[in-house]
C-alpha cells in the first residue's frame, strides 16, 4: 500500500461526552457511545499491535467500568436522595466498623478537607451521622453512623449487590476469579508506586 492512502487513525476519547473521534488523513467523523464496540472500544478501531496499545486499552476500559458501575449505582440509589459523596461516606465509614476519623473519610472520598466538613454539616443535619470527639485528641473528629444511616446502609448495600449480580451476571465463576487476581494484583503495584 502507498504511504499516501495508509490511514493514520488517531483516537481521542472525550471522557465527560464518551464520543470518539477518529481522524483518516484529513477527514474527521464523530461516534456516540453507541456506535463503540464491545468493551467500550470503538467497533471501527485498527486492531492493537502493541503492549502500549493494549496498556492504553485496559486503563481505557477500567476507568470506563469503574465510572459506568459508580454512575448505575448512583442512578438506582437516587430514590433514596443521597448524593454519591453521601453514599459513598456512609459505605466508607461502615466498613471501617461504622467509626472513622473525618481525615481518613477525606483521603477516602479523595475530597480536601473544607469539602469534608461541608459535606458532614449537611448529613448530620440529616441525622446520617454524627461527629463524636477522638479520646486521645479532643481537636479531631471521628464520623459515627447513626440509627438512620444503619437503616439506609441496608437498602444501599442490597442495591449494591444486585448491580454487581447485573453486572458480572455474564461472567463466569472462574472468571470472576481470575479478573479479582489480576486487578488485586494491579492494585498492589499501584500502591507500590505510591511508596
Amino acid at each position: 500500500m502507498r504511504a499516501g492512502r495508509e490511514s493514520v487513525i488517531a483516537k481521542r476519547r472525550e471522557f465527560g461526552t464518551g464520543i470518539i473521534v477518529h481522524m483518516r488523513m484529513n477527514r474527521t467523523r464523530t461516534k456516540p457511545a453507541s456506535a463503540r464496540g464491545r468493551g467500550g472500544v470503538p467497533a471501527s478501531a485498527p486492531r492493537l499491535r502493541s503492549a502500549a496499545n493494549r496498556a492504553e486499552a485496559v486503563a481505557f476500559l477500567l476507568y470506563g467500568v469503574a465510572k459506568g458501575w459508580r454512575e448505575q449505582l448512583d442512578r438506582r440509589l437516587r430514590p433514596l436522595g443521597l448524593t454519591r459523596a453521601q453514599w459513598q461516606a456512609l459505605l466508607f465509614v461502615s466498613r471501617m466498623g461504622g467509626v472513622l476519623s473525618q481525615r481518613e473519610l477525606a483521603d477516602a472520598l479523595e475530597i480536601g478537607a473544607p469539602a469534608t466538613v461541608a459535606l458532614l454539616d449537611r448529613m448530620e443535619r440529616d441525622g446520617l451521622v454524627a461527629r463524636i470527639a477522638v479520646p486521645d485528641d479532643r481537636r479531631r473528629k471521628a464520623v459515627r453512623l447513626t440509627a438512620e444511616s444503619r437503616r439506609l446502609l441496608t437498602r444501599i448495600e442490597a442495591t449494591a449487590g444486585s448491580l454487581r449480580q447485573d453486572i458480572l451476571n455474564g461472567l463466569t465463576a472462574r472468571e470472576v476469579r481470575t479478573l479479582q487476581t489480576l486487578l488485586g494484583k494491579a492494585r498492589k503495584r499501584i500502591d507500590a508506586l505510591k511508596a
